[in-house]
Formats: structure tokens, sequence, C-alpha cells
């Protein structure tokens, strides 16, 4: 039964994903470069920034059902999918990065893919000094996950089909001065290299 509910529901939803494949176009040029990385972890993607100290921090948004309650069944994935729900931003504080660092141990949970992109670093700090701000007005005690290894609070914005991980993840890599065009749904991410900077 649980396998003819996922199969009915990855069929009313493909024509969705058609053309399923992001693409993200970098600046050709970069005056002051500070190190940014996207993540993928499965179909969950997040960013990982690098501060003026090198410190690094990494943030995610989710379904809350699916990130800090862990419920991750047929019926709590086709929720979140099909009804805007309650949303979790994540944040992880890293050291700065060593020589030799293994990432996906610096980080602690698995990671699919990593692009690494050189942006203006005054972009960078005004990011962090935005998610920060985001991060810490909230009267919520932040929660700590230890199977994502992300201090989680409430997000303002609802957790959606249209707004999920990836998407906004896009979102934070627009505000870093990149391009992103196709579908970011999926979190199939491709690069397209030196384009002219705005």
């Amino acid at each position: 039964m649980r396998y003819a509910v996922g199969l009915l529901i990855v069929l009313l939803l493909l024509p969705l994903f058609s053309g399923c494949t992001a693409l993200i176009s970098v600046p050709e040029k970069v005056s002051e470069p500070r190190t940014v990385q996207l993540l993928t972890h499965g179909r969950h993607s997040s960013i990982l920034l690098t501060a003026a100290n090198q410190t690094r921090l990494r943030y995610a948004y989710g379904d809350w059902a699916w990130y800090v309650d862990n419920e991750q069944g047929i019926a709590s994935g086709s929720r979140a999918l099909f009804m805007p729900s309650k949303a979790a931003f994540g944040r992880q504080l890293i050291a700065a990065a060593q020589p030799g660092e293994q990432l996906e141990r610096a980080v602690g949970v698995g990671i699919g893919q990593a692009y690494l992109f050189q942006v203006e670093a005054a972009r960078v700090d005004a990011l962090l000094a935005q998610l920060e701000q985001q991060f810490t007005a909230t009267p919520a005690t932040p929660f700590y996950s230890t199977a994502r290894n992300l201090n989680f609070v409430p997000h303002s914005h609802p957790y959606s089909l249209s707004h999920n991980s990836n998407h906004q993840v896009a979102d934070w890599l627009r505000a870093l001065g990149l391009e992103i065009s196709g579908n970011q749904a999926l979190g199939y991410w491709r690069v397209k290299e030196n384009v002219a900077a705005k």
C-alpha cells in the first residue's frame, strides 16, 4: 500500500519537475573573494558561509516535522509536499578550515556534492548578518538535532512544494550575487562559470 501511495505521488509530481536542473552562474570577476559552499544531502541542500575571521556557518531550511521531529514516513512527506507547514531554520558553527580537512567530517553529516564558489566578501558579510539576526531574533530555544548536526528554530516562511530547502538555498545564493535559473525543487545543481558580474 505504501509503495502504491508513493508511486501515485511521484506520478502526480512528475509534470512539476520537468526540466528539473538548476543552473548556477558564477560572476566573472570578484574583487574581494570569500569562500561559499553549496552542499547537497540527498534531495536537500544547505549553504556554508565563511565569515571574516574564517570560521564557517552552515544554514539549512526545511519542514519542521521532517528535520526536527524526524517524521519521515509517506504521510509526513505527502503533507509537507501538498500543504504549507511549519518550517525549520538550522544553523551550525564550524571552525576555520584546516589543511587536509575532510569537509564531511567537519560538517558531521553526509554530503552528496559540495560546490565551492568565490563571491564578494561584502555580500557574504551582509547575508551572514541577516541570517544571524533572523536566527537569534526568535524567542524559541534552539533545538539541537543530532541527526542533522544543526540547531533549529522556527522559520517565518512556511515550507511547501514551491518553497523547500533548495528554493531557500537558491535565494541565499542569489543574495550572494550568483544567478540561478531552471528548476531548483529537487536540488539537481549544475554550475556555469564566468558570467559578467553585476
